[in-house]
């Protein structure tokens, strides 16, 4: 519980924490500024032909997830490092290669998840459009759609660094052990949303800092994120029972 509180100072613990933050904070805006001619031309404020900024869409598309692979791949490393009781702050960006495969992998697991929540609210909105009519196809997206994103966003932090932990894409679908992790740790697991949530709120501030400060500020509360939710973790599996060998039991 102690560890948790230090969340919030964990992205400034290493005396190079200013250029790590920076480094981030340059991948979450590198694909906003190739999308940004787009934004400008659908506002009316980019006087010049719509079709040229369109032609780099697919450009931004593939630039933006290289960059949210990085990413990605980099708060996985960060994980490890709280997970194995090794992180003295954010890592160094030495690992890009390394970074860009498992994020991509994190990713897609990420995906999977998210698609039980998805298929069945769509599910149910199609099958109340041919028993009904579509006017009231928005009834399962209010009744069906809230309360399965709840339980995925409840689930998704701890089922990706059980990915993590054990260094397999599987692992975050084997739902007893996760969910048995999830209960061992309740607490620090709770906590460890308000921690999240104080540190997306506090990482506004960042628009203070000549608006582009936000991807800095925003990139720390990730940051913060995954410290809490790894120390959460780490504290789930210490506590899971080990079972005793009785009498007789032994190597073979």
């Amino acid at each position: 519980m102690t560890d948790l509180a230090h969340s919030l100072a964990f992205p400034f613990r290493n005396p190079a924490w200013f250029r790590r933050l920076a480094a981030g904070a340059a991948l979450e805006l590198i694909p906003l500024l190739l999308v940004l001619p787009m934004i400008l031309a659908v506002l009316g404020r980019w006087h010049r032909p719509f079709w040229p900024s369109l032609a780099l869409l697919p450009l931004a598309a593939m630039v933006g997830l290289t960059c949210r692979f990085l990413v990605l791949g980099y708060l996985r490393r960060t994980a490890m490092g709280v997970l194995n009781g090794t992180s003295d702050g954010l890592p160094p960006w030495d690992r890009p290669a390394d970074d860009l495969v498992e994020g991509l992998k994190i990713w897609l697991v990420a995906v999977v998840l998210w698609l039980p929540a998805v298929a069945v609210t769509a599910g149910a909105m199609f099958l109340v459009m041919a028993l009904t009519s579509t006017s009231v196809a928005w009834l399962p997206a209010v009744l069906l759609g809230p309360p399965a994103a709840l339980a995925t966003l409840v689930y998704l932090p701890a089922g990706l660094l059980a990915t993590v932990a054990e260094g397999d894409v599987s692992a975050a679908f084997n739902f007893d052990r996760v969910a048995g992790t999830i209960g061992r740790a309740f607490g620090p697991y709770a906590l460890a949303f308000l921690v999240a949530i104080a540190a997306e709120i506090l990482a506004q501030f960042g628009l203070l800092l000549c608006c582009v400060g936000i991807f800095a500020t925003r990139f720390a509360a990730h940051c913060v994120a995954v410290h809490a939710f790894s120390i959460a973790y780490r504290e789930g599996m210490a506590t899971a029972v080990v079972p005793v060998a009785g009498p007789g039991e032994g190597a073979i």
